[in-house]
């Protein structure tokens, strides 16, 4: 109650409207725990504990809101997705409302340490995210991270259309993992509440409340030990890398700061992996019935949609474990059965949700550490290896301090010890091994993350521990942790780049040693598992929405101008527009201007081209990092141009062809002639912002005329 509690406050505090609080909360019981704990209930084979009933119902919920929103939008009837939840309610109340009997009750201690985990997060993701971002600029110009406005984008246009397109390039098919942002839409479109609230307020810390509570619950259920839980989740959650804050390379990712909140559908996947991760560990200890099958094909086909990189992983592990079989001399049909099953999922949604699109992913040995070794054009060499290996080894101390725990789990792993190793394994390896245009192979190693943090506290739990021993490693790791931030060494070449990480690594081993000559094992281990826990509010305190890198300028006159159009006008109607690229800061020149879709909610005709799936391909073809500065198709977008600023009949009668309805002019960016004004209406304006209105052509036909017909 007292989460709950906090987690409503908290956008309250924020300045969020409290109609809009209670409006939220009040969708999110009805349209999303409500029905999808009665579906969860009818689905698994027997009770557990109401917190699982709770947070995997909610992950069930979230899926069955993603299929009545398709559905919804295939039949033209967003109107009516409100009564979705109804078809589950009304014929499974009755019997799965109350359950009176969970063999599994969690301790009060265990419950208030979840919530302060819980709690942690919060205040991180505010600090480093939630206060510093309105959901609309209008006191003055704010500084947006650029994927947090083309994201928003992405749910403004499934809240209108489907399937998903890139909401800046008209009617191109966009193959994405959409499911978080089509939760949003479904959220705007039940409660009414305006999209960007949800995004920058009300959706973010629900999201990380769900993640931390499932991750306790599935710690739980697969180590089959109750603090399991509670650890993993504060390893995933508040403790950081092992790095030397201020002297941290660039090649390390981070699995909770920036990634955290960069992207909502990293955390919407982490939470819908963890009911997958707990499903396949029932199955594999083969004491699962039709049910838990049931359940394994229902979220692997949900995290399919969720992120891209979790069924792969998740694929590789039951893989890793049919190797040790065979290896065994051993071999079960179980993990063969499983792989399948999560093979055939998997190749169903590369055909149905990404187009057999690859996302410009290249084979690419280290290129994670780019920035330290080899070059961007043509990547490392074998010449390259004494440094990448020098590399290597403080990725290791910072990356994998946190999975210090399996050293309690002893020799003889069993199937689920196996299971999460080969999976977090395969995150390691897909982040070493993979290239993209814009350093996304973290996200394996990320992806693979909850996995890790179970299997390390479950060998962390099955260690002897005292009282005294947990404060006196806490007090330590406390102490490693402040000299993380101010622990400072001379970096002259290349070679010294990693040295901190060493120092800072050595540092933790002596003291890991000597607590644990006093107080054992379990000690030693808490030091080096808690080191890194001055990661996130050094984060926080220093790079707070990540600074000013890779952001875009949006003004309240910008905001006002979109948000205008989005009021008299309709989704069918597209915009048209010379708005391309974003103007001053870092990212100067670079085609990523996505606030005009984002705050009018409307399909542009040829706005940023920065992330439509042509701009990955071509980069990764050439192996360049960042968005393709140039269009692929300079003819269209030089008539789109001529059209908007120095119209003619014939140019605005190519734009009416191709349903635009509206031009909407940043004249910061390029001023139109006198012909605009002339041959369109003015229908808002505002410093360097206009809006205008085509006319009808007098050659359109009664469809092309139309402004009533929605794309579906």
């Amino acid at each position: 109650m007292v989460l709950a509690a906090v987690t409503v406050t908290l956008p309250a505090a924020l300045g969020t409207p409290p109609l809009d609080v209670v409006r939220y909360a009040a969708y999110l019981l009805y349209a999303v725990v409500l029905p999808g704990t009665l579906l969860y209930r009818a689905i698994r084979p027997t009770p557990r504990s109401l917190l699982e009933d709770l947070t995997y119902g909610t992950v069930v919920g979230l899926l069955a809101e993603t299929a009545a929103l398709v559905t919804a939008s295939l039949l033209d009837a967003r109107a009516l997705l409100w009564l979705w939840p109804l078809l589950a309610i009304v014929p499974l109340a009755r019997r799965h409302l109350r359950v009176r009997d969970y063999p599994l009750r969690p301790s009060t201690t265990w419950s208030w340490t979840v919530a302060g985990i819980a709690v942690g997060f919060l205040a991180y993701l505010t600090a480093a995210f939630l206060a510093v971002n309105p959901p609309v600029p209008t006191g003055g110009p704010h500084d947006y991270m650029i994927d947090q406005l083309n994201l928003l984008a992405v749910s403004a246009d499934l809240k209108h259309h489907f399937p998903l397109t890139v909401p800046e390039q008209g009617d191109r098919t966009l193959g994405y993992h959409w499911f978080a942002y089509g939760h949003l839409a479904a959220s705007s479109l039940i409660s009414g509440i305006d999209l960007p609230v949800l995004w920058f307020r009300l959706d973010l810390p629900v999201l990380a409340v769900l993640a931390v509570c499932l991750l306790a619950v599935t710690g739980w259920r697969v180590a089959r030990h109750p603090w399991a839980g509670p650890v993993a989740a504060a390893l995933m959650f508040t403790v950081g890398e092992l790095v030397p804050q201020r002297q941290a390379p660039a090649f390390f990712g981070s699995i909770t700061a920036y990634y955290s909140w960069s992207s909502r559908s990293l955390l919407y996947g982490a939470a819908l992996s963890m009911p997958l991760i707990a499903a396949v560990a029932t199955v594999l200890r083969r004491d699962a019935g039709k049910r838990d099958w049931l359940l394994v094909l229902l979220f692997a086909a949900g995290t399919t949609g969720a992120k891209s990189t979790i069924v792969p992983l998740v694929g590789a592990g039951v893989a890793g474990l049919c190797a040790v079989h065979l290896l065994r001399r051993n071999p079960q049909w179980t993990p063969w059965l499983l792989g399948s099953l999560l093979a055939a999922v998997e190749v169903v949604a590369v055909a149905v949700l990404y187009g057999f699109e690859g996302q410009g992913l290249r084979w690419g040995p280290f290129a994670i550490m780019i920035d330290f070794v080899g070059d961007l054009q043509h990547g490392t060499t074998v010449r390259d290896i004494p440094v990448i290996l020098w590399g290597l080894g403080a990725y290791a101390i910072a990356m994998c301090a946190r999975l210090a725990g399996v050293v309690g789990l002893g020799r003889r792993w069993d199937d689920t010890e196996i299971f999460l190793a080969g999976t977090t394994l395969a995150g390691l390896v897909g982040t070493l091994c993979v290239w993209h245009v814009s350093w996304s192979e973290h996200f394996f190693i990320i992806a693979a993350w909850p996995c890790a943090a179970i299997l390390s506290a479950a060998g962390l739990t099955r260690l002897p521990w005292s009282p005294i021993a947990l404060r006196h490693a806490l007090t330590a790791a406390a102490c490693l942790a402040a000299m993380s931030v101010v622990l400072r060494l001379p970096q002259w070449y290349r070679w010294s780049v990693p040295l901190p990480v060493y120092v800072l690594g050595a540092l933790v081993l002596a003291a890991a040693l000597l607590l644990g000559r006093r107080h054992g094992r379990f000690a030693a281990l808490v030091v080096v598992l808690a080191a890194g826990a001055a990661r996130l509010p050094f984060d926080a305190a220093t790079s707070a929405n990540l600074g000013v890198a890779y952001h875009v300028r949006v003004t309240p006159d910008q905001a006002a101008g979109a948000r205008w159009l989005r009021a008299h006008s309709t989704p069918a109607q597209y915009v048209a527009t010379n708005v391309h690229r974003v103007g001053g800061g870092l990212q100067d020149g670079q085609s990523l201007a996505y606030w005009i879709s984002a705050y009018s909610e409307r399909r542009v005709l040829l706005g940023s081209w920065g992330y439509s799936p042509e701009s990955t391909e071509s980069q990764s073809r050439a192996h360049r990092f960042g968005p393709a500065l140039a269009y692929w198709d300079p003819d269209r977008l030089a008539l789109n141009d001529a059209a908007v600023l120095d119209p003619t009949p014939a140019r605005l009668g190519w734009l009416w062809e191709r349903r635009v309805r509206w031009i909407f002019v940043d004249r910061a960016q390029g001023t139109p002639t006198a012909a605009l004004p002339a041959l369109t209406d003015l229908a808002w304006q505002r410093g360097d912002i206009a809006v205008y209105r085509l006319r009808a052509t007098s050659n359109c036909t009664p469809v092309s005329c139309s402004d009533s017909v929605q794309s579906r």
